[in-house]
C-alpha cells in the first residue's frame, strides 16, 4: 500500500469548547497534508470547523435549543447516529473522550478508531478522584454506586456499549492508540497507562490564529485573568479582582466573557485593562501570572509558556486540576469560598516574588514544547493506519 496515499478521516465530538477547540488544530493538519477531513458536531461549531479545511457533518436529528442538563445525552445520540449513518465510508474515526461510545460504534462499521483526551487521560481511578473533588455530574455520580451501575446499564443499551460500566467501558473498550492534551509528567498516576497505548502530546497550540493585541499601555509585570464561563457569570467576582489589584505595581489584563459589562464593575485603575476576549496564547508568553479556573486547555498552555497559576476551580475536573497543580509546585489552589481581595492579592505576591515558582515550569515548558502537539498525533495516526494496511 501507498504509505502517501490520501485518507478519508472522520473526526466527532461533543458540542462542548473545552473538548472541541484542542482538535481543531488536528483536522487543519490533515487537510494540509491533503487527506479529506470530515468534522461531526452541532451547527455552533460550523463556522470553526470549515476554518480548518474540513467538511462540517451537522448532528441528525439535533434540537435547536437544549438546556444544560439535555445536552450532552442528546449530543451523544445524535453524534452516535450520524457516525452510523455516514462512518463506513472513511479509513478511521477520531473522537474525543466525551464521546463515550466512539470505540463501539467503530467497531461496528469496521473501522479503526483513535481517541483523544482534552482533560488528564482516564481510568477508574482518576474518574473516582474527579468525583471525590467535586467534578461534574457524569463523574460526581462515582461516589454513588448504585447510581453509578444504573446509568451504566442504561447508556449500555442505548449506545451498544461492550461493558456496563461507564470507566470499564473507558478503560477496557479503548483504541489501541490514544492521544492526551498533556504531558507525561502533569498527568495523575501516569505509571497506569503504558506508553504503547497512551501518547501525551502536550498542549494544541499549533495554528492557532490569534487577533493582534496591544501591550503598549502595559508594564511588567503583567497577571492574567480568565475565569471560564461560570465564573464569568459574576460581576462581583471580577470587582474583587479589581479591588485586589487597584494599587499593586502591576498590569492588570481582566478577560470578563460578553455576559457581565465593564460599567457593571465601578470605577477602573489605570492599571487594569478590561476585554471581553483576549488572544489566550499571546497574554500567556508576557504573563508573569495566570489566575485561571483550571480548565485543562488553559493550564496546558501556560504549562507550554512557562506561566505560573493560581487556580480557583468551578467544578468538573478543575478541582483535581488545581490540586496536581499545587502538588507540583506550578502555581496555587485558591478555594472560591472565603476569597477575598486580600487573600487574592497576598497569594499573588508571593508567586510573584518567588522565582521558585518560574524555575519549577522550565521542566513542564520544555517537555510541553518537546511533545508535539496535534502535528504528532496526525503523524502517528497515519503511520498506524499504514501499519495496519501492510498487515492486512
Amino acid at each position: 500500500m501507498n504509505e502517501n496515499r490520501k485518507r478519508k478521516i472522520l473526526m466527532v465530538n461533543l458540542p462542548f469548547s473545552g473538548h472541541t477547540t484542542p482538535t481543531l488544530g488536528l483536522a487543519r493538519i490533515f487537510v494540509e497534508l491533503g487527506h479529506h477531513v470530515s468534522y461531526i458536531n452541532a451547527p455552533d461549531w460550523e463556522e470553526r470547523i470549515e476554518k480548518t479545511g474540513a467538511a462540517f457533518i451537522p448532528y441528525d436529528d439535533y434540537p435547536e435549543t437544549l438546556s444544560p442538563s439535555q445536552k450532552e445525552i442528546r449530543s451523544w445520540h445524535a453524534a452516535w447516529q450520524t457516525v452510523q449513518r455516514v462512518g463506513a465510508d472513511f479509513d478511521c474515526l477520531i473522537y474525543e473522550m466525551l464521546f463515550l461510545p466512539g470505540k463501539s460504534v467503530a467497531d461496528r462499521l469496521n473501522i479503526p478508531a483513535f481517541r483523544l483526551f482534552s482533560t488528564f487521560a482516564l481510568n477508574e481511578r482518576v474518574l473516582r478522584d474527579f468525583g471525590r473533588t467535586g467534578g461534574w455530574y457524569m463523574t460526581a455520580i462515582f461516589r454513588y454506586p448504585r447510581l453509578c451501575g444504573l446509568f451504566s446499564k442504561w447508556i449500555q443499551k442505548k449506545f451498544g456499549l461492550r461493558y456496563g460500566n461507564i470507566a470499564e467501558e473507558m478503560e477496557r473498550n479503548a483504541p489501541d492508540l490514544n492521544f492526551t492534551y498533556t504531558i507525561r509528567e502533569f498527568q495523575i498516576y501516569p505509571e497506569e497507562f503504558p506508553a504503547d497505548h497512551y501518547k501525551f502530546v502536550g498542549p494544541a497550540v499549533d495554528g492557532r490564529m490569534e487577533e493582534d493585541f496591544d501591550f503598549s499601555k502595559m508594564r511588567n509585570p503583567i497577571v492574567y485573568i480568565s475565569l471560564g464561563t461560570l465564573l464569568n457569570t459574576s460581576a462581583a467576582f471580577f470587582r474583587k479582582c479589581i479591588e485586589a489589584f487597584r494599587n499593586e505595581p502591576v498590569s492588570v489584563i481582566l478577560s470578563i466573557g460578553k455576559t457581565i459589562r465593564k460599567e457593571q464593575l465601578g470605577e477602573i485603575p489605570d492599571n487594569i485593562f478590561i476585554y471581553s476576549h483576549v488572544p489566550q496564547l499571546k497574554i500567556l508568553q508576557r504573563a508573569s501570572l495566570f489566575i485561571t479556573h483550571g480548565g485543562m486547555n488553559s493550564v496546558n498552555e501556560a504549562l507550554y509558556y512557562g506561566t505560573p497559576m493560581l487556580v480557583i476551580p468551578v467544578g468538573n475536573d478543575q478541582p483535581r486540576v488545581a490540586r496536581q497543580i499545587e502538588d507540583l509546585h506550578l502555581g496555587k489552589y485558591l478555594r472560591r469560598k472565603g476569597l477575598t481581595p486580600s487573600v487574592l492579592r497576598e497569594q499573588a505576591r508571593t508567586v510573584l516574588q518567588d522565582p521558585s515558582w518560574q524555575e519549577r515550569l522550565l521542566l513542564f515548558q520544555k517537555r510541553s514544547r518537546e511533545a508535539g502537539g496535534n502535528a504528532a498525533i496526525a503523524e502517528m495516526i497515519l503511520a498506524e493506519l499504514h501499519r495496519r494496511e501492510e498487515e492486512a
